[in-house]
């Protein structure tokens, strides 16, 4: 869905009347970055008490001197055109709403721009022509604040090739009919936010963090460099020592000359709540992530709101969330969190993408068909280097009619051989582990279990080609399964041990959402973890320039 607010509002480039071109091309700011706009400050009494005086004809006519048909027109023509904002008390109330943005994550200056103001200042002398300007206007930022609250000011689907997240559309000027009849513009505007305590929570964190800018102390950053281990001497000891001290990690004073243990555990520390590897080594990105700013986290948040606004407002009674950068599933059932579980997620080359489905099936001794990718990128190099590697690997290679073929046969150079299926058998070998869980999606993206369950201990879990690893995945299948009384534990455990592949359809499908957030709320303060996509900043540098 489109911008409503230049593409509506001014009814695109041929309605420069209601607004100077220069004032089009202005880069809108998010929340914060300029001095907060109070609107009731900027309007005198009489204006803001003005009942104003226009008629149908007047707003139609405005409306006709822009060619073609507009969304905001037909508003108007549902109405006859009749005005929408002649009452001081609704044009209070909607003006109440849109002093709120900020708090949103959004900035008012998107919509409370200097031609409105202009005619809202000096809504007592109004003529009927200005007059319908004026309510023309009004709705626009309307609509426009309305679609930046459920949609988002961004479109995903043009920052990212792969974004599975699909939404519900809302019918926007029914929303403000209806607020309009009902007399209650805020809760139409409230209805359209996101309800998810993720969201609420944020704004919380976005008002602190905005204060926080104001008193922040200085610091110098530290230089990234060689790994710091243990024992060792290094000329940043003391910068690093210094902010952790000031971020509330490490509370005596730093006098060592070398990496001491008390030094290590304040690191340690310090890269647990970051969602870093807790090794208590000085690597570029725990340095990276030292030399945040309180401005660079508000950012942070400012982007996560964002986030949350593109992701469905419902996302059911029972589900599965995936948070990528924390590498956490956890099992939502009617707002409870009833099950979590540790997992691996794709690496930043091969990323887990942002998607939604639903949970149809689960295979217990998983063979694994190869994606094409991994086949290209990985397979076919090791298999022309060692052509024993597939029998090695308890792999099987068929031509796309189905045939077996024999591996060290086959031109592995050619480009044939990208054709090929292979698929590795169940097994110990088998990267899938003993179970998958699968959801039939476009990205071929499942959970499922790993022999690797070593991986678990690293705080910093990006490891795998896209699908997500699951601690216990054999207890998370247990749990898919467990209203169906034939697939109890003991039988999903008599099953792993024949070694026999068996496909188990789920009685109640479940959905599974593969979202990303990198900033939260828990124990009363604001938990930020690596971007490790690094996501976070293209989305702050777009809403600046948007």
């Amino acid at each position: 869905m489109k911008k409503w607010f230049p593409k509506i509002l001014f009814l695109t480039g041929s309605f420069c009347l209601l607004v100077s071109c220069n004032d089009l091309q202005q880069k809108q700011q998010p929340a914060g970055e300029d001095p907060a706009v109070n609107i009731s400050e900027n309007i005198p009494e009489e204006a803001s008490e003005k009942e104003l005086e226009t008629s149908p004809e007047e707003i139609r006519g405005q409306l006709s001197k822009k060619k073609g048909d507009s969304t905001i027109a037909k508003f108007y023509e549902i109405r006859s055109y009749a005005p929408v904002w002649t009452s001081p008390k609704k044009r209070s109330a909607f003006l109440g709403e849109l002093q709120k943005a900020d708090s949103e994550g959004l900035s008012i200056k998107d919509y409370y721009h200097e031609e409105l103001r202009h005619l809202l200042e000096n809504a007592a002398e109004l003529g009927q022509e200005e007059a319908a300007q004026l309510d023309i206007q009004l709705t626009g930022a309307f609509l426009s604040y309305a679609h930046d609250l459920y949609y988002g000011k961004l479109d995903p689907k043009k920052l990212y090739k792969n974004w599975g997240v699909s939404r519900k559309n809302k019918d926007l000027p029914a929303i403000l009919q209806q607020g309009l009849e009902n007399d209650n513009i805020a809760e139409a505007l409230e209805d359209l936010k996101p309800s998810h305590q993720i969201y609420r929570d944020l704004k919380v964190s976005l008002q602190e963090y905005a204060e926080l800018r104001e008193s922040e102390s200085s610091f110098d950053k530290i230089r990234e460099g060689e790994l710091i281990k243990p024992g060792e001497k290094d000329p940043r000891l003391s910068a690093i020592a210094n902010r952790l001290t000031q971020l509330g990690h490490l509370s005596e004073e730093f006098t060592d000359s070398i990496y001491s243990t008390k030094l290590q555990e304040a690191v340690r520390s310090y890269q647990k709540e970051k969602g870093l590897q807790m090794d208590g080594l000085i690597g570029n990105s725990t340095i990276a992530e030292l030399n945040m700013t309180v401005g660079e986290r508000y950012k942070q948040i400012l982007a996560n709101l964002e986030r949350w606004r593109w992701y469905p407002r419902d996302l059911g009674e029972h589900y599965i969330l995936i948070n990528i950068p924390q590498f956490k599933l956890s099992v939502v059932k009617e707002g409870d969190t009833v099950r979590t579980h540790n997992v691996i997620a794709g690496t930043r080359a091969r990323q887990t993408p942002i998607f939604s489905d639903t949970i149809r099936y689960v295979v217990i001794n998983p063979t694994w068909t190869i994606p094409p990718t991994i086949k290209v990128q990985d397979i076919i190099p090791k298999v022309s280097r060692d052509p024993s590697y597939l029998t090695n690997k308890n792999m099987k290679v068929y031509s796309k009619d189905g045939t077996l073929l024999d591996p060290e046969k086959i031109d592995w150079s050619s480009p044939q051989a990208r054709s090929y299926t292979i698929i590795q058998r169940a097994g110990p070998t088998n990267p899938l582990g003993q179970v998958k869980i699968i959801y039939p999606n476009q990205y071929l993206i499942y959970l499922h279990d790993t022999p690797a369950q070593n991986l678990f201990s690293q705080n910093q879990r990006a490891e795998s080609s896209g699908c997500v690893r699951v601690e216990n995945a054999v207890d998370l299948s247990g749990y898919v399964l467990r209203d169906q009384e034939e697939w109890n534990e003991e039988k999903i455990r008599e099953t792993i041990a024949s070694g026999k592949t068996i496909q188990v359809k789920i009685n109640q499908p479940i959905q599974v959402h593969h979202f990303y957030w990198t900033a939260w709320r828990a124990g009363g303060k604001t938990i930020f973890t690596e971007d490790v996509y690094r996501l976070d900043k293209e989305i702050y540098t777009r809403l600046s320039a948007d």
